[in-house]
């Protein structure tokens, strides 16, 4: 019986020039995210300084100015987060669902606040009020199961939260990995 000829010796060392220039190519493509993500949490940064200042120019309500500048926290928390995240699928080569639960989580409240905030400032009534409501309610829901969805991650054990400084044992960075 004839079997097929295994790869030859320069069919696999395309292959692994290949695998290696793809893995260059992704490693820049995180290391462009990287950056935009750096330049969008710098820019909601000044933002946040920048609102804060000119609604204490324009002697607005000071809840009004506490709400913009949480409001501004959350999304730097947000990007944060994805940033985190990001750091994390380079080190250790793996996407992870846990820091993607936080940011929905922290999307969610900064939400909450928003529609709360637009009640108590606006005088609604009939159908636009039962909408603000209702989203509210949503809301409230969506909270929850996303808190149901953390839960259960930790609780499978594959949260993937381990502190990113911390070595893996017997795992080489993405670029010097076996399936690259």
């Amino acid at each position: 019986m004839n079997e097929p000829p295994g790869p030859t010796p320069s069919h696999a060392a395309f292959a692994r020039a290949v695998r290696g220039s793809l893995a260059g190519v992704e490693e820049a493509l995180y290391m462009i995210v990287g950056v935009l993500l750096l330049v969008a949490a710098v820019l909601v940064v000044v933002g946040a300084v920048h609102d804060v200042l000119s609604e204490i120019s324009h002697n607005e309500d000071a809840v009004d100015i506490g709400v913009t500048l949480l409001d501004r926290i959350l999304l730097a928390l947000i990007v944060a987060e994805l940033l985190h995240t990001l750091r994390y699928v380079v080190l250790r080569g793996e996407i992870v669902v846990e820091p993607f639960l936080f940011v929905g989580l922290i999307a969610v409240v900064r939400r909450i606040l928003i529609v709360t905030a637009e009640l108590e400032h606006l005088n609604l009534s009939g159908r636009t009020l039962t909408n603000e409501l209702l989203e509210l309610g949503l809301l409230g829901l969506l909270t929850l199961a996303v808190a149901v969805a953390i839960y259960l991650v930790r609780r499978s054990g594959e949260s993937g939260g381990a502190d990113i400084g911390e070595p893996l044992p017997g795992l080489a960075p993405p670029a010097a990995s076996s399936w690259r």
